[in-house]
């Protein structure tokens, strides 16, 4: 009796194990926001470990080509407290898209703001204050000989960031009088050599003299409000948090976190490191959890923080060894991509900065160094990334530019014109990347799609589809023919008769400039009480899956 009780238990564990999809899939949101009701330690990471650990050293554990591992049964990735689907799924509106994260209107520049600390985070200068409402804020200045250059990209960048999902500051520009600033008693700042010295009033006036003034004597600042929360230092985009129990998935297979190199290589933030994330413990509800958050735009676009960006970055990393070594073979006399670019006029497009699309390769693109996460992008990846990229319309993205307020009214027309231009080619490169076919609905008794390289023109060639179905049985894994395969041109397929089972779609795209479309896309159905629903989406990846960036 007891070995048939447990040779029965043993038959359920294993169709359990077998079970593909559960009653609660598709999952839209990862639970990964229990209660952590212990602090966790506060990284101190230093920026030249981390700049030159990763030239030499791939410090990611997954193989190359291995999938990202946080990816619903739909293949997209769920809610979570490191990405919030937002324009890719749920379409903001012009007003959402113009706002970002700011929740209200930043610093009054007409009352007090009292200035405690230098700066000391990332490349750009400044200082932190807070207003008359005790309210916290990094202040960031231009540089000095190019006025609204870095104000301008980290606006615009914060903007695209949120919307696309991740967690980001609230940033917003003011005009404030320098009389304004008041320096709280003790506060120090620290020289080049790193020493501290006491922050006087002439010594702030000082630092500040050389930022240009406008018209009514005010200056332009960047104000970026504290996070909520306890800080905990950078996040890496490798290995998880030791002391955090919801952070069980290594970065390096977090699909957002390498999709951020397709979105990176599209508003070239080429400083995509850990210096320039953070982590934060926050309070929800009664609960605590670490929230991730990307900051620090200021070298996105054609800036470069302190000054335009490097003429050189986004072809190579921060230390060239592959041009280094091109040039060593070439005898001195090989000429460097970079050198070809064509960038926009100076001085008329200076507060744009080196920012162009002509030139530009989404594949060929570098960040400032070897990021476990970007290298280990697939093409599945990369095309969940270019389908979120490709919602954004030329007017959303005109009022996201707008937010830069520049003074020229030709500089935004300008960078509006490359951003769209390395929009075409980033999206091109990820959807046509993989079988490019998504959008899936349930209309009456048909399965639509879309395909979106034909949807997004980036294809030439008329693409046919190659159809099989079957039935599925979800507790054992196992599938039976419904008939034979079909081939047809169109974007509807009639569904067949499969009484109370899951139905399995298995399309391939057919197109002879597109070899690698015929890797199959896997549609799961399951039956409700009238008709069906899609319960899974899976992706058979091409034999190029991934973007070698060594």
């Amino acid at each position: 009796m007891r070995a048939a009780v447990l040779l029965l238990i043993g038959l359920g564990a294993a169709q359990v194990e077998a079970q593909k999809f559960y009653p609660d899939d598709p999952l839209l949101t990862d639970n990964d926001k229990l209660d952590v009701p212990e602090k966790p330690e506060e990284i101190e990471l230093s920026d030249m470990y981390d700049r030159f650990g990763h030239m030499f050293k791939d410090w990611g554990a997954s193989p190359i080509g291995s999938e990202a591992v946080n990816v619903n049964t739909l293949d997209e990735v769920p809610d979570s407290s490191w990405f919030t689907n937002r324009h890719g799924a749920r379409r903001l509106n012009i007003d959402q898209l113009g706002r970002g994260p700011n929740q209200g209107v930043g610093p009054n520049p007409a009352e007090t703001w009292t200035v405690f600390a230098s700066k000391s985070q990332g490349l750009t200068p400044g200082f932190q204050i807070y207003d008359e409402q005790g309210e916290r804020y990094i202040i960031k200045l231009d540089p000095v000989d190019i006025p609204e250059l870095a104000s301008a990209a980290e606006i615009i960048a914060t903007k695209m960031f949120y919307a696309l999902g991740y967690n980001a500051p609230e940033n917003y520009i003011v005009r404030v009088s320098p009389e304004r600033f008041t320096i709280e008693p003790g506060t120090q700042i620290e020289d080049s050599f790193g020493d501290k010295m006491p922050l006087t009033d002439w010594r702030f006036r000082r630092s500040i003299r050389l930022v240009p003034r406008l018209e009514d004597g005010s200056i332009r600042v960047v104000a970026s409000k504290y996070l909520s929360g306890i800080p905990l230092g950078p996040f890496r985009y490798y290995e998880t948090r030791s002391d955090d129990p919801n952070d069980v998935i290594r970065h390096e297979d977090r699909r957002e976190l390498r999709g951020l190199r397709l979105f990176a290589a599209w508003l070239n933030h080429d400083d995509t490191r850990a210096q320039n994330t953070q982590d934060a413990w926050v309070e929800e509800d009664g609960e605590h959890y670490v929230r991730h958050y990307l900051l620090d735009y200021g070298s996105t676009f054609g800036s470069g923080s302190v000054d335009m960006q490097r003429a050189d970055l986004g072809f190579n990393y921060s230390i060239p060894f592959r041009e280094m070594k091109r040039n060593l073979f070439g005898f001195g006399f090989r000429v460097p991509e970079y050198r070809h670019a064509k960038w926009p006029a100076f001085p008329e497009h200076e507060a744009v900065g080196r920012w162009e699309g002509e030139l530009f390769d989404c594949e060929g693109w570098r960040n400032d160094y070897p990021n476990p996460a970007f290298w280990r992008m697939t093409a599945r990846d990369a095309f969940w990334a270019a389908k979120i990229m490709m919602r954004f319309t030329p007017e959303e993205l005109e009022a996201i530019v707008a937010t830069g307020e520049y003074t020229n009214p030709d500089n935004p027309v300008y960078f509006l014109k490359v951003l769209l231009e390395r929009q075409q080619k980033c999206g091109r490169v990820g959807i046509n990347s993989i079988n490019p076919l998504d959008e899936f609905r349930l209309d009456a008794n048909a399965l639509e799609f879309t395909n979106l390289s034909e949807k997004y023109g980036f294809v030439d060639v008329d693409t046919r589809y190659g159809v099989s179905w079957s039935t599925y049985d979800n507790e054992r894994d196992e599938r039976r023919a419904l008939g034979g395969p079909m081939t047809q041109s169109g974007n509807r397929i009639e569904l067949p008769e499969g009484g109370r089972n899951f139905l399995l779609a298995e399309i391939r795209s057919m197109n002879e400039d597109y070899p690698h479309w015929s890797t199959t896309v896997s549609v799961y159905l399951r039956p409700k009480a009238t008709g069906y629903e899609i319960v899974g989406i899976e992706r058979e990846s091409p034999e190029k899956s991934t973007f070698p960036m060594n």
